[in-house]
């Protein structure tokens, strides 16, 4: 057997791990008050930079709102997706995260997001995907012999798009998770694009992005939601799979079927 050395945890680390486990238990909830300074430093008998240290976490991760001299002591905060977003951020950048478990991740998630923005009744949600899907349709169109860099705008039409999808799916998570590895695969996405042998095949890779996304606004405007969990992760499956190992499409195939 393997044993692994025993970590040492600070004490504004356990501050926080206690804060953090009243939150996920229900005792403590959103706009609940935590105690002052004092009071903190005299329950977890530590001292007064060990407390600011805990807090100073505790804001910066958005779960408790600080403000100097507040009487009141730290205010609990509701969950919001930009708080679920840092931690993942970092995750979908850390050592051993690979290329194939980013695109498996977000087969799922954008499946999921477009299946619940076509079961939307939000028609104003719709036409913000709509106009998304013709911005890159438009940028496919005027791509022949354009000086403008287009992996970069293209990156940014295409992140754009999928963003407007996850908002008309209504659920933060999905909007969180979402964002959180966008930049990563916008980033694949980029590179993507700006290795291809020639111009030609940069626009053709366009066009047919382009007339991707299009249909997929269809079956979303349509309120397929089915028909649109399949095109939305057959859409990016055969965006990268010409360029992944045999390895890797092993690994995304089950889930395009």
């Amino acid at each position: 057997m393997r044993f692994e050395p025993v970590k040492k945890i600070s004490s504004y680390e356990m501050i926080v791990e206690q804060i953090e486990s009243g939150i996920r238990e229900g005792n403590l909830h959103p706009g609940d008050r935590l105690p002052g300074e004092r009071r903190l430093m005299e329950t977890f008998s530590v001292s007064r930079a060990t407390v600011r240290e805990a807090m100073r976490v505790l804001h910066a991760t958005g779960v408790v709102n600080t403000r100097a001299g507040d009487p009141r002591g730290p205010e609990v905060l509701p969950f919001t997706p930009e708080a679920l977003e840092r931690p993942l951020l970092r995750m979908t950048y850390q050592e051993g995260t690979t290329r194939a478990d980013l695109i498996q991740f977000r087969l799922l998630l954008e499946g999921q997001s477009a299946l619940l923005a076509a079961a939307s009744g939000d028609q104003d949600a719709k036409e913000v995907i709509a106009a998304r899907a013709a911005d890159l349709m438009a940028l496919a169109d005027g791509a022949a012999g354009a000086d403008t860099d287009l992996p970069e705008e293209f990156g940014v039409l295409l992140s754009n798009f999928h963003s407007a999808i996850r908002a008309a799916s209504g659920n933060q998570l999905l909007q969180a998770t979402g964002q959180a590895v966008d930049g990563a695969l916008t980033t694949l996405a980029r590179q993507r694009l700006g290795d291809e042998p020639g111009s030609t095949a940069l626009v053709q890779r366009l066009r047919c992005s382009a007339q991707d996304a299009a249909a997929l606004t269809e079956y979303i405007h349509d309120g397929d939601a089915v028909g649109a969990r399949k095109l939305a992760t057959e859409n990016i499956y055969r965006f990268y799979k010409d360029r992944l190992t045999d390895q890797e499409l092993a690994v995304l195939e089950p889930l395009v079927g």
